[in-house]
């Protein structure tokens, strides 16, 4: 037996009466070797005092229990100063962030339908990082129509429509994505669904409405496609009439008989909640006499009252609604609103509130008048920019009654740009009268807020590192211009657009809350973080100029189209078996 098994039988064993203690080096191995009888008995006649050992003596227990106290003390004493040393870091790492994220950044869903978020190309140049994110994206779309149309059942659970051949061709000419329309496929997966319980569903709304059309356009054009021909209706309806038709020239020829239902106005149309748990008997019931007939003003209380319209102002965490910093939910300019479902081509919406299917708009083709281009491109480096934020617009966003306009963020944004004119240039440049209701003093507005009636040039913008994209009457019809403009684009905005799987947030652009309460803080992170900040403008400007292309939209409104006419050639069919 060791030493130290010595040493433990002795510390365990009871203390003896006094003065029977002997001294450890007279306690040999020897006095541990107790013999067992047969059966395992113990040899009992071996003295007392040697089939035992002598314990230590009172000052060897001490030393052990003060050693063993000590070595306590000493490892409390280390993870203390590890707590120490992990907390002030933590600190440290809060005032002077060292990630590669803004503030508030959402973990990036880098799936199938979007560009990866990361991990990055391994380079230090953040223009050819740009570019092979852009590269992946392209690689990855599918090579020949049999791989396009197994993908395309995959995520939709159906085969690609009448004359998807057609339009997979036509993509690959024009160099389009081929797989990434999970945005398309949302719209119209509803309409799907009814179509399986209820087919002429879809044709018996077009027909209701386009009987509405025939007295009173409201706002939108029913535009037809025969025998691969576009045919226009005489009575033209919006802005936008003019250059629609260059548009669908581009790929009229290709397809099938067709008439579908185009909003003129800016604003979604359908006021509709999907996720709503009674939406599908809402949906096959009429409540409305007549469609397109919902006009309140203003529209704050309406939209709180319907379903699926008290938006969030973060999507998760508690629930704040940020209608009162919208100008549309607020007083919307123009309104002919319908509760009940109908199939209708929009340029922009707010989910769950509206129901509308989302098309490109003329805002965004170069080859359109209304396109945010600039007259010759960016001819400032980086690093030659003013860190400061830019912006100038009109006063469009919301119908002015009274002083609400004070809620409306153009107006807060000046008001934000006065208080904080050393990191922000931003100022209304323009005064939209037809926005000026009952009670809207004009001349005091443009007064309090210096409104000249002036604007700066569009090149202007080049000047400064980061610019600023609000929303309008609706969407901001200058983003995509904004993208490519070699400058970090902040974007605070409450809609959906098509691209919106293409252009994501924190990975090309910044976003920011319509009140503007984390604008500093975002404006900090970038000032703080250069290469990171140049690194989101890198990969917003890359998808601008190489994805957010002409040919592209002409690509996903081909594809609108198509699904459309399928499901305006099932509910045909259904109502009139004998076509």
């Amino acid at each position: 037996m060791t030493t130290q098994q010595n040493i433990l039988l002795q510390l365990l064993s009871p203390a003896p009466a006094r003065g029977s203690y002997e001294a450890l080096s007279d306690v040999g191995d020897e006095d541990y070797n107790i013999p067992l009888l047969e059966g395992g008995e113990n040899y009992q006649d071996t003295p007392s005092h040697s089939t035992r050992p002598q314990p230590w003596p009172w000052r060897h227990r001490w030393l052990i229990l003060f050693l063993i106290t000590l070595l306590l003390f000493l490892v409390v004493l280390v993870l203390l100063i590890i707590a120490v040393i992990a907390e002030h870091r933590l600190r440290e790492a809060a005032r002077h962030p060292s990630s590669s994220t803004p503030p508030n950044s959402p973990s990036v869903d880098s799936g199938i339908g979007a560009p990866p978020a990361s991990p990055l190309p391994h380079t230090d140049d953040p223009v050819e990082a740009a570019r092979r994110i852009v590269d992946a994206l392209y690689a990855r779309q599918s090579t020949t129509l049999e791989q396009a149309t197994s993908r395309y059942t995959l995520k939709t659970g159906r085969s690609p429509p009448q004359n998807y051949d057609q339009w997979f061709k036509f993509a690959q000419d024009k160099s389009c994505l081929i797989d990434d329309y999970d945005r398309l496929h949302k719209d119209y997966k509803p309409f799907y669904q009814l179509a399986q319980t209820d087919p002429g569903f879809f044709q018996r709304r077009l027909d209701v409405a386009f009987h509405m059309m025939e007295y009173n356009m409201k706002g939108m054009a029913n535009i037809t496609i025969k025998n691969g021909k576009l045919i226009m209706p005489v009575q033209q309806s919006g802005a936008y009439y003019p250059t629609w038709a260059v548009t669908f020239d581009q790929f009229a020829a290709h397809l099938p008989d067709m008439t579908f239902l185009i909003n003129s106005h800016d604003q979604a149309r359908v006021v509709f909640n999907f996720r709503d748990p009674d939406a599908r008997l809402k949906a096959l019931n009429l409540v409305e006499e007549e469609p397109f007939s919902q006009s309140p003003h203003p529209t704050s209380n309406w939209f709180r009252e319907q379903s699926g319209c008290n938006t969030p102002r973060v999507p998760d965490g508690f629930f704040t609604s940020t209608n009162d910093d919208s100008a549309f939910f607020i007083s919307t300019p123009k309104t002919e609103f319908t509760t009940d479902l109908y199939p209708v081509l929009s340029m922009s919406k707010v989910s769950p509130c509206f129901a509308d299917i989302l098309f490109p708009i003329e805002y965004f083709y170069e080859r359109a008048w209304w396109s945010g281009k600039f007259a010759w491109p960016n001819n400032i480096e980086w690093k030659d920019k003013s860190s400061k934020l830019y912006w100038r617009g009109t006063s469009t966003g919301g119908f002015i009654f009274g002083t609400n306009y004070r809620e409306f963020p153009r107006f807060k944004l000046a008001e934000f740009a006065y208080r904080h004119s050393d990191l922000v240039d931003a100022r209304i440049t323009g005064f939209s009268d037809e926005l000026c209701g009952s009670e809207c003093d004009k001349a005091a507005i443009i007064e309090e807020y210096n409104i000249t009636g002036s604007g700066d040039p569009r090149e202007d913008e080049y000047k400064f590192k980061y610019l600023l994209d609000v929303d309008g009457n609706a969407f901001s019809g200058r983003f995509h211009g904004l993208l490519r403009s070699g400058s970090l684009v902040f974007k605070a905005t409450l809609f959906e657009e098509y691209f919106n799987d293409w252009v994501r947030p924190y990975e090309h652009y910044i976003p920011v809350l319509p009140d503007w309460s984390d604008l500093l803080e975002k404006l900090e992170w970038a000032k703080t973080h250069d290469d990171e900040a140049r690194l989101i403008q890198e990969r917003g400007m890359e998808v601008g100029r190489r994805v957010l292309t002409d040919n592209q939209n002409d690509c996903y409104f081909f594809l609108v189209l198509l699904e459309w006419a399928r499901l305006q050639e099932i509910s045909r069919n259904a109502t009139d078996p004998h076509r």
